[in-house]
């Protein structure tokens, strides 16, 4: 694990020999009460594992892409084939069938009789666009790789037809069963430990994906948004892990993608992205957390819970809703902040904060901040 230092206005970043984390040097986490990490040692920026880009497998020869077609040379068709009883057939193939964004899956359409002396072709169609995407005019195979930039599930039918680009085509004389192609989805998820803590203290931003990204074209990859800048990247493993303790009092967010590794802030190829997670360096000893069902039936109540009551301070609990920006609760007084709540179907990201009131998603003003608490609705079958 690396821990990463940034100063008043420079980032400098450091590697304190340890135990090895996910193939990382590490140090032990600074925590409330320990002394803050003196020696400050600058290193190179992370190494970065270049992966790969996948490459195209060919394509059967004069294989056509897209949809009207040239008509076929009469002198080609001069010489048809006996069709048997049992008519044209024409299966379909595609291998692989489950791969990663990025990856090449090649189709293969198969036919039992050479299609170059008939007026015929074979095509295969995209039943998820809605176009073809390969048409050859000879042979008893054609086939073509395809890929997606990201997670899909596309459904794929090849025909022997005499090449018209409407679907179905005209005169089709045989149709194969729909083969389907899964570009397989990746998750991410972020977690600050602990969230708040003193000036120049370390906390723990810990990246955790669904599946290792070892075989993936991709890599887990940590960034500060606040100042735009790579933490750290994995290029395998499901979890990757990286410390960082900032020299002032400020409140930074953080994110976790799955793409293509990258120090550009956003990078590029990304595939999946978590919530953001935020940590407040503060000498000021406030603390919240956040609790309520990850699951719901319906309404429920999260409550965000200080250490002390905000009444007598300038300072509010607030709770927000990150995925769409909303604030769900404000509270003057006390210390315990409860809200009713419906999630979406798909989930909804919650955090909270003491801060001076806003009204708004910010990090100005906060004095602490709290776990990111993931919620969704579930209706009852």
């Amino acid at each position: 694990m690396l821990w990463i230092h940034r100063a008043q206005a420079a980032a400098t970043a450091a590697v304190a020999a340890g135990v090895a984390v996910a193939g990382f040097a590490a140090a032990a986490p600074a925590v409330a009460g320990a002394a803050p990490r003196s020696a400050i040692t600058s290193v190179p920026p992370a190494s970065h594992t270049v992966k790969p880009v996948p490459v195209r497998p060919p394509s059967s020869p004069g294989v056509v892409t897209g949809g009207a077609l040239p008509a076929k040379p009469r002198a080609a068709r001069q010489a048809a084939p006996d069709i048997p009883d049992t008519g044209w057939t024409v299966s379909l193939a595609a291998s692989p069938a489950t791969l990663w964004p990025t990856q090449y899956s090649t189709l293969t359409a198969t036919t039992n009789m050479d299609v170059g002396p008939t007026p015929y072709w074979i095509q295969i169609y995209d039943e998820s666009t809605g176009s073809y995407v390969a048409s050859c005019a000879s042979g008893t195979s054609c086939s073509i790789s395809v890929t997606e930039p990201t997670t899909s599930l596309q459904e794929y039918t090849a025909v022997v037809a005499d090449g018209a680009d409407s679907y179905p085509p005209g005169n089709e004389q045989a149709v194969s069963s729909v083969v389907a192609v899964d570009w397989q989805a990746i998750y991410v998820s972020l977690s600050a430990s602990p969230t708040t803590v003193a000036v120049d203290y370390s906390t723990t931003l810990t990246a955790t994906a669904s599946t290792d990204v070892g075989p993936t074209p991709f890599s887990i990859e940590i960034y500060d948004v606040t100042s735009g800048s790579q933490l750290w990247s994995c290029a395998s493993g499901t979890t990757c892990t990286v410390g960082i303790a900032i020299g002032m009092a400020v409140t930074d967010e953080f994110v976790a993608y799955v793409s293509t590794d990258s120090t550009a802030f956003p990078p590029s190829g990304i595939q999946a992205t978590s919530a953001d997670s935020y940590v407040t360096w503060a000498d000021s000893g406030w603390q919240v957390s956040l609790s309520g069902p990850g699951l719901t039936y319906g309404q429920s109540t999260y409550t965000a819970t200080a250490n002390g009551d905000v009444g007598p301070t300038p300072y509010w609990i607030e709770i927000f809703d990150e995925t769409t920006g909303d604030l769900l609760a404000a509270c003057p007084s006390g210390s315990s902040c409860p809200v009713s709540f419906t999630p979406g179907e798909t989930g909804d990201d919650l955090v909270a904060f003491v801060t001076s009131y806003t009204g708004a998603l910010s990090t100005s003003g906060v004095q602490a901040s709290s776990n990111v608490l993931f919620t969704y609705f579930q209706i009852i079958p």
